[in-house]
């Protein structure tokens, strides 16, 4: 389920520092198929994706 990985990925970024929020969690509007966005703060991009990495 893809709110559970965000979930579980939103909680690793808080770990290390990073705020971030889910969006359109449980928000269908008008895209069919749903889905959810995480996001987090233009100066935490960097270090985001640098812990996002160490996991691949």
């Amino acid at each position: 389920n893809n709110a559970i990985e965000a979930t579980i990925v939103q909680d690793k970024l808080t770990l290390n520092g990073i705020h971030s929020f889910l969006e359109d969690e449980n928000v269908l509007g008008l895209n069919p198929s749903g889905g959810v966005q995480l996001r987090v703060f233009s100066e935490d991009q960097y270090k985001a994706q640098q812990i996002l990495a160490e996991e691949q």
